[in-house]
């Protein structure tokens, strides 16, 4: 093989690469919209949840994100909450 054709595949290579790999960014910018979105939703509704619902004062922080997650998710329904009847 000449230098000539060995430089040539490695232009080749060189450029395949560097569109791909643009095309591979580009095609990751609605996922990455979606979820600053998404944790930006979580945080705030998490917040307003800890401030501002005094039924939810005594929960943990996991139940709280959960809620927060369901929210966030699209379950925008009045849930009926059960008190557990587990001793601790």
């Amino acid at each position: 093989m000449s230098p000539h054709k060995s430089s040539n595949v490695i232009k080749y290579c060189i450029v395949t690469s560097t569109t791909t790999i643009v095309f591979i960014f580009i095609s990751l910018i609605p996922v990455t919209k979606k979820a600053f979105y998404w944790n930006q939703c979580f945080k705030k509704t998490y917040q307003w949840i800890d401030k501002n619902e005094m039924e939810l004062k005594n929960w943990d922080k996991e139940s709280k994100q959960s809620i927060a997650v369901a929210v966030c998710n699209g379950a925008v329904y009045e849930p009926k909450l059960k008190k557990s009847n587990l001793i601790d």
